[in-house]
């Protein structure tokens, strides 16, 4: 019962996120394709400074050798 109330109260904050997105975009939006893709993108946050910051570097392929001019 209680991870129902979650799962409702889960659709409940998503059903009115893109409500909300709904209503600004429906006045801001210029055309139907931007105002789909701004309701399409409602689930997604901004990115804050933590989220990207001191992470460790890791290159694109860690497993690839590294070349003998960049050693």
């Amino acid at each position: 019962m209680e991870n129902q109330l979650r799962s409702n109260m889960d659709e409940d904050k998503k059903y009115w996120r893109v409500n909300d997105v709904k209503c600004d975009a429906i006045h801001t939006a210029k055309t139907y394709e931007e105002f789909a893709d701004r309701v399409a993108a409602a689930h997604l946050r901004p990115l804050e400074r933590s989220d990207y910051k001191n992470k460790s570097f890791r290159g694109w392929n860690q497993f690839a050798r590294k070349r003998e001019y960049e050693e």
